[in-house]
């Protein structure tokens, strides 16, 4: 049975459209499940370095644990530069006056990775409420563990015993 990937619910095809009624919401026939099942929402891979360069808005498309992993990313790639960039102004303190592109460079560098790392982090934080000081690897597979086990809870209401089981209420002890 087609059910509604929010509610649970049996939806209706009516001109090749899928309903739900109790959402009130027209489905994309990608996002009807089967049978009350929740939709899979965790990522088919990582996300790799080339999209750290990705614009703010095809950012705003990917999931939490995508954007958790490019946060990690820019991150590292910032703690980099930075520690780059001390190496060239201390050159530059010792007198290496050719050092003074390098500390350009690394200014601009260091500037671009704070400035992705705080989209990452207000795209992160609009999903999460929060924005997570610190991104390991174990941080990341518990929350896939989690996001693996809240799939496999389906959406089905049971109908329950039958209020007909021949014993009258106030045959139970403490009523």
């Amino acid at each position: 049975m087609k059910t509604c990937p929010y509610c649970g619910s049996p939806v209706e095809l009516i001109c090749s459209q899928f309903q739900c009624n109790f959402c009130v919401l027209t489905l994309n026939p990608e996002d009807v499940q089967e049978d009350g099942n929740r939709k899979d929402i965790l990522p088919v891979s990582q996300p790799s370095y080339t999209e750290l360069r990705r614009s703010t808005r095809e950012l705003m498309e990917f999931t939490t644990l995508e954007l958790l992993y490019l946060l990690k990313f820019a991150r590292s790639e910032r703690r980099a530069i930075y520690a780059n960039r001390k190496v060239f102004i201390q050159a530059l303190k010792e007198g290496l006056k050719e050092c003074l592109e390098g500390v350009r460079f690394t200014f601009n560098e260091y500037e671009y990775w704070t400035r992705k790392c705080f989209v990452l982090e207000n795209l992160v934080r609009e999903k999460m409420g929060y924005i997570p000081p610190k991104i390991t690897n174990q941080y990341l597979d518990d929350l896939i563990e989690k996001i693996k086990g809240s799939q496999r809870k389906n959406m089905l209401i049971s109908a329950g015993k039958s209020i007909s089981s021949g014993r009258k209420r106030s045959d139970k002890k403490g009523i």
